[in-house]
């Protein structure tokens, strides 16, 4: 009773704040794609996007479901880790998990996803999840009632519709990310014997069905050629980057999400154990070795196979924690606990201590909002002072970018008049309900790619000027000496712009407004482009 008491005070806590926070600016990018679709536009051809289409699929749904504004995006993401958590609930459960493990396991990921920043919501790691865990109940249910030889009476019930079933959704879960089919394995070889080749086939075809549903969305909506161009050569090199990586997120990996991601040093060699486990014919045994194999699976898939962000690493948390109480270590009830224990003497001691900001719980100055949280419609000043990661370039400032958008509605932008550059100022074409003037969202990625991709972007941004009026640049993206931003130079640019970007694309456009702090600079285009570099 005591853990989901602490689920539940910790949830009226959070949520409140949770709900008000920015968006990041790749839940804004998807956004601004799932609207284009929507209203007819072609994907890859209107909004640049170098994954699979899924993950916008998923939005479109929600924004008939709940609404397009960030709030309802919000609300969808709580919804979407909610319907996870319960999985894990029940699957830890059925794994061994006692019922105070459960509730404890509970107010763990409550204490978790609510608090994390802006970086890991609304992200495709955490949805693709959904898919992923409907199709691994279903695989479940089937191992409960089928026994480890099937007799030729036995083997007919349960396979053909929910096998289909769980290859459809597995083959949804990978057209949000292809990774996803590494997870599936796992999953696969963790119960193939305790199912029968019919059942196999079953899965299989419903993968293939979705593979071709995918693709038939793909060519009628007029994609197909795009998205071919995307993964032919935007991202061949993708693989290489990730090599590249390796070893700096050897020691990233401890440090992701603070308590949390240590754990994983006695997550894995108690997964590892869980497989090598007796036979699994006993449904528990059998459920804790699955549990086993997908978090090893998806930390492997992580570690290995992304990009080192954030929110790649929110499944694997989750799956830990389903580990710990599948195995009665009460993990999640330490977690909890050093959680209180410590955020509530930092909070007493002081907020200027560094390890209190890694405490959201505990942040006075962001807590104090929570009641204005509860209005219909928050001024600016709410939404910034519940964020936790504004000030990074990927991060939004609404007070600032509110500010931008408050001139532009002042100047009648109209579609396709409007380029956000570099990463944030793309939330600006939802703010002011506009068609991009250009199709690249992370202007910085795309163009880091390789100096050819750069060259393409130089060359559709030249496209796109005879139609544009107007420009929006970050000064964050550029500089971290965020307090002199309003220093200028006589020609109005800020004196902390590097030397190497002042004659680059969109610097070397007249200013004509400039955000409170400096951060979001407006110009008016009406010069020639001849380079348009973005630092890396």
């Amino acid at each position: 009773m005591c853990g989901w008491l602490v689920a539940g005070a910790v949830l009226a806590l959070g949520v409140p704040l949770f709900l008000r926070m920015p968006l990041w600016c790749d839940a804004t990018l998807y956004a601004v794609a799932a609207r284009t679709v929507s209203a007819g536009g072609v994907h890859y051809r209107d909004v640049f996007d170098t994954n699979p289409p899924g993950f916008v699929w998923m939005l479109c749904a929600v924004r008939g479901a709940v609404g397009t504004s960030d709030v309802a995006l919000r609300v969808a993401d709580l919804l979407v880790v909610a319907a996870v958590t319960a999985g894990l609930l029940w699957w830890a459960r059925g794994a061994g998990a006692s019922g105070a493990g459960v509730a404890w396991l509970a107010a763990a990921v409550c204490a978790f996803y609510p608090f994390t920043d802006e970086f890991n919501h609304v992200q495709r790691d955490v949805w693709m999840m959904l898919p992923a865990g409907v199709a691994l109940a279903l695989r479940l249910g089937r191992c409960r009632e089928e026994p480890t030889t099937p007799s030729p009476s036995q083997t007919a019930k349960g396979n053909g519709g929910s096998g289909l079933f769980e290859g459809l959704f597995w083959g949804l879960g990978c057209w949000v990310k292809p990774h996803l089919l590494f997870v599936a394995f796992a999953a696969w070889l963790a119960t193939s014997r305790r199912l029968s080749w019919r059942d196999h086939g079953a899965v299989f075809s419903g993968g293939l069905v979705a593979l071709a549903a995918g693709w038939g969305w793909l060519v009628a909506s007029g994609a197909w050629p795009h998205f071919l161009d995307i993964w032919r050569t935007w991202n061949a090199d993708y693989l290489a980057t990730v090599m590249r990586e390796l070893p700096f997120r050897v020691f990233m990996q401890l440090g992701y999400f603070p308590l949390y991601s240590v754990c994983v040093l006695g997550a894995v060699p108690l997964a590892v154990l869980n497989l090598r486990e007796g036979p699994a014919d006993e449904p528990t045994t059998s459920r804790r070795k699955a549990l086993a194999a997908v978090y090893l699976a998806w930390l492997l898939t992580a570690f290995i196979l992304q990009r080192p962000f954030h929110y790649v690493h929110v499944p694997e948390t989750l799956l830990m924690l389903a580990v710990f109480a599948a195995n009665r270590w009460p993990v999640p009830f330490a977690l909890v606990a050093l959680q209180v224990v410590t955020g509530a003497w930092f909070a007493v001691a002081g907020q200027d201590l560094p390890y209190a900001r890694h405490h959201a719980a505990f942040d006075a100055n962001r807590s104090r909002w929570w009641v204005a949280c509860l209005d219909r419609d928050p001024p600016r000043e709410v939404r910034r002072g519940v964020a936790l990661w504004a000030q990074h370039f990927g991060g939004i400032d609404p007070m600032e970018l509110g500010a931008a958008a408050d001139f532009l509605r002042t100047q009648n932008v109209r579609d396709g008049e409007l380029i956000a550059w570099h990463d944030s100022p793309h939330a600006l074409y939802l703010e002011l309900g506009v068609k991009p003037g250009f199709r690249f969202m992370h202007v910085g990625t795309a163009a880091g790619l390789g100096g050819w991709q750069e060259e393409r972007v130089l060359r559709e941004l030249r496209e796109a000027l005879p139609h544009a009026r107007f420009v929006v640049s970050d000064m964050h993206r550029v500089t971290e000496k965020y307090g002199e931003l309003n220093d200028l130079d006589a020609d109005g640019l800020p004196k902390v712009l590097p030397a190497s970007q002042r004659g680059e694309f969109p610097w070397n456009q007249p200013v004509v407004f400039r955000s409170p702090s400096g951060r979001y600079l407006v110009h008016r285009i009406d010069k020639p482009v001849t380079s348009a570099k973005i630092p890396q």
